[in-house]
């Protein structure tokens, strides 16, 4: 649910940058309507609680069960990474990450296609 100051962390792996953006991006019919990602609709979640503005992703070389290496350089990290040290507990080594700003998932899905969602902190 969209929900500002709030963030939800995804972990999965990928083979590369092109995989998960396929995975996460929007796109678009012939008439220029938006159309729901893969990612969207195996967790489903709405398009019209997210920004895709607000949307980060990233793939890791070398996977890794360490939060601070996992969210390294992405936005808020001192922030969120830890919160999320204090929540969770990490065992499975992953690549890729998917961050979702201003939005707070209510964990419909816990996992789908390669991707475990971990948690929402408030990054504020």
């Amino acid at each position: 649910m969209e929900k500002k100051g709030m963030v939800s962390l995804w972990l999965g792996n990928c083979l590369n940058k092109e995989e998960l953006e396929k995975y996460v991006d929007l796109t678009y019919d012939d008439e220029g309507e938006s159309v729901p990602s893969k990612f969207l609709l195996d967790f489903k979640i709405d398009m019209n609680e997210i920004d895709e503005d607000f949307i980060e992703k990233a793939v890791l070389n070398n996977p890794s069960n360490d939060l601070t290496k996992l969210l390294n350089g992405s936005s808020y990290e001192e922030v969120i990474v830890p919160k999320l040290l204090i929540k969770i507990n990490i065992k499975a080594n992953y690549n890729a990450i998917i961050l979702l700003y201003d939005f707070e998932y209510e964990e419909i899905i816990g996992s789908a296609n390669k991707f475990d969602y971990i948690a929402s902190v408030n990054y504020i």
